[in-house]
């Protein structure tokens, strides 16, 4: 009975854990402030308390993680809101090296080394940091970098090529599963894809994957 009991809490927790997840919205690790990871963490916590602890009655759980999850919904809805509010809660981008100089200041109050920074720079892909004209933390603690113009990436504009749109793909069939909703997206019909199907002489079940592309190109992956 008591490992029935245990594992009915723990799945009404993941139910919970997934509602609350759904209603505060869908962030990368990444992207996090440092109060929505720790928001995160507790609400973590406590579903695991929850699971677990046959002692604590369910409904405090669950009011516990409602609570934080409340309170995470609307600190997001007010940083939307008001940008001081935003700058209070979440923070301003730090500029770390401002027109080819580090700002030992800078680093100071983001509270790293020059060592992070250098390695963050070697994980962009720049291994000299002179190659850096701004260096820029961001509210999620993750660091920007802006090249000085020689050492940047070369475009199109730059050679003054325009390349031809191309769009989204939009994937037809997945798995051997034709997706019927996404056709109409696609800008071709049924018998359009059956029509291809036949050509390359294949059933839909016989592909993993098909895309449509902007001018209609249908793309079978074979099995």
């Amino acid at each position: 009975m008591e490992l029935l009991y245990i594992f009915l809490l723990s799945i009404g927790s993941i139910t919970v854990l997934f509602i609350i997840a759904k209603l505060m919205g869908y962030r990368q690790i990444n992207e996090m402030s440092f109060f929505d990871y720790v928001v995160g963490i507790s609400i973590g916590s406590i579903a695991a308390e929850m699971a677990t602890n046959i002692d604590l009655e369910w409904w405090k759980g669950v009011l516990a993680m409602a609570v934080y999850g409340t309170v995470g919904i609307l600190l997001s809805i007010i940083t939307q809101k008001s940008i001081k509010a935003r700058k209070f809660i979440s923070g301003t981008p730090i500029i770390l090296i401002d027109k080819g100089k580090i700002n030992k200041e800078s680093l100071k109050k983001a509270k790293i080394e020059v060592d992070d920074l250098l390695t963050s720079a070697r994980d962009k892909g720049y291994f000299n940091i002179t190659d850096i004209e701004y260096a820029i933390m961001e509210t999620t603690g993750k660091i920007s970098f802006l090249p000085i113009p020689t050492k940047r990436q070369l475009n199109p504009t730059d050679l003054n090529i325009n390349p031809k749109y191309e769009g989204l793909c939009v994937n037809v069939i997945i798995d051997g599963r034709i997706i019927k909703n996404d056709l109409k997206h696609a800008g071709i019909t049924l018998a359009d894809l059956e029509r291809e199907l036949k050509k390359q002489k294949v059933g839909s079940d016989d592909v993993m994957l098909a895309t449509v592309d902007a001018d209609k190109k249908i793309t079978l992956f074979k099995k």
